[in-house]
């Protein structure tokens, strides 16, 4: 996530390159605004940047004759600054030190003076280098170690510097005061100097003179600080005029050549489009890396065959084909929900279904269990069976019979039933007894006598033993049902 935000961080600074610059007054009657009536006869301001509110009216503007070095306020010739701007401070408010006029500067300017030509021919680092400590009075730069400490010129020196606190004349010239945002380069600054009531007032016009091309010359102590009324500024290729309507304006955010909409569409053309084709190309490298890896396993021949197959698949989808595997998926459908049966009887064996097991075809009632935990069922078919049995027995067997005991089964040894003519028992169907589970163990009742209920179809009646006492038919448990767990058939 912060990769991306300082991704789009770096395209907007792209897109607004040009178009920052350092931050200065505005214009008019706000907070932190300055805002100048000029005139050559009277010129007033009103400022608000310092801790208070300051308006100051009558003051006279000094100008310059061609030819003439006197200056005067009845000249009308702007005076021209130029030279190599060496280092500039821009101005959004001022501290409690700056009173009066001081208070209208907006920007301030160190510029090295030789001619225009000659600071625009200056290679960079060639030229002389300001270290900037502090800048708050306009005219009295605090500057460390450098090419040139400007706070300490003096005749000695051998370059002559003006050190200038501009005031703006105009909106235009106002906002064009940012250009001197950028130092090392050549810069004309055309504009009245502040008569004074008092002889050599600091910052107003006292005995300068200028040249025949109203250039304002040097004093003998190699610097000049001055208060200018700025009307105009020229630097090269471009200008800064007070009605801002000249062919050659220098406007904010401007580049150089290309201009800021050629700067943009510059960008989106270069850029984005760049982008574009640069991720075009390296697809096009990655997928010709991948043929050639294709062709060097398979061969020639094999490549061939693929591209056959791939032409055949194409075919076939075209004439409406589907391959195996969709028509297998269409012939399933979707898949249904199975949902699994709940055994009704916690002792159920799993994975075995007794009543499918014991289900007769010509009888659909439901099954019984024979109770307990026992997963073993008895139909209703088999009950039928057993009291039909043992009403013939009933109304057959002759009264004072023989009666047989049926020892009772248990897990130790299986027990049979023996009949006075010692023939065999005949098989019972398991479904005729179910083994009977109780949930705590009670003590064993005494087996009790029972009949013999089946007999052989050959045997006589006058062989049967008779019964004295019909007993009612009682299902035989298993004491052990763990033992009952062979179901073959």
């Amino acid at each position: 996530m912060r990769r991306g935000a300082f991704a789009f961080t770096l395209i907007g600074l792209m897109l607004l390159a040009g178009c920052l610059g350092p931050s200065t007054a505005s214009w008019g009657d706000g907070d932190n605004a300055v805002s100048v009536d000029f005139d050559r006869a009277s010129t007033s301001f009103t400022s608000t940047l310092g801790p208070q509110k300051e308006s100051m009216d009558g003051l006279q503007a000094v100008g310059c004759t061609p030819g003439d070095e006197d200056l005067g306020v009845d000249k009308t010739q702007a005076i021209q600054f130029t030279g190599y701007l060496a280092a500039s401070q821009m101005y959004a408010s001022h501290t409690d030190q700056v009173q009066s006029i001081g208070l209208s500067v907006t920007a301030s300017a160190a510029i090295q003076s030789m001619p225009f030509k000659q600071a625009n021919e200056m290679i960079e680092g060639e030229g002389a280098r300001v270290d900037l400590k502090d800048w708050n009075d306009p005219l009295n730069p605090q500057t460390g170690s450098g090419t040139v400490d400007l706070d300490e010129i003096d005749a000695d020196e051998d370059s002559r510097w003006y050190i200038l606190g501009l005031i703006p004349t105009t909106e235009h010239i106002q906002d064009g005061m940012l250009s001197l945002g950028e130092w090392h380069q050549a810069v004309t600054v055309k504009g009245y100097l502040v008569a004074s009531n008092t002889s050599n007032a600091y910052g107003y016009h006292s005995i300068q003179t200028v040249r025949d091309d109203c250039t304002l010359d040097v004093g003998s102590q190699n610097r000049e600080q001055l208060f200018v009324m700025v009307t105009g500024l020229e630097l090269d290729g471009a200008s800064v005029t007070a009605s801002g309507d000249a062919e050659d304006e220098w406007v904010h955010g401007d580049v150089a050549l290309l201009g800021r909409t050629g700067f943009v569409m510059m960008f989106f053309v270069v850029g984005l489009g760049g982008a574009v084709a640069a991720f075009i190309l390296s697809k096009m490298f990655v997928m010709k890396g991948a043929r050639d890896t294709m062709k060097i396993l398979l061969g020639q021949v094999g490549v061939d065959h693929v591209k056959k197959v791939k032409q055949d698949v194409k075919k076939a989808k075209a004439a409406g084909m589907v391959s195996p595997t969709e028509r297998r998926a269409e012939q399933r459908g979707p898949p249904k929900k199975q949902t699994q049966k709940k055994s009704e009887s916690s002792g159920a064996l799993a994975g075995f279904d007794f009543d499918s097991a014991l289900a007769d075809d010509s009888d659909s009632a439901p099954m019984k269990t024979s109770g307990g935990g026992s997963s073993v069922v008895v139909t209703e078919a088999a009950m039928e069976m057993e009291s039909t049995v043992s009403q013939q027995q009933h109304s057959e067997d002759p009264p004072g019979g023989n009666v047989w005991d049926a020892p009772s089964r248990t897990s130790s040894a299986p027990t049979s039933v023996v009949t006075p003519t010692s023939q065999p028992q005949p098989k019972e169907h398991f479904s005729s007894v179910a083994p009977t589970r109780s949930s705590s163990p009670e003590p064993k009742a005494a087996p009790k006598k029972r009949a013999v209920r089946k007999r052989k179809a050959t045997v006589s009646k006058q062989d049967e033993p008779e019964v004295q006492e019909q007993v009612p038919p009682q299902k035989e448990t298993f004491e052990n049902e763990e033992e009952f767990s062979d179901f073959s058939f």
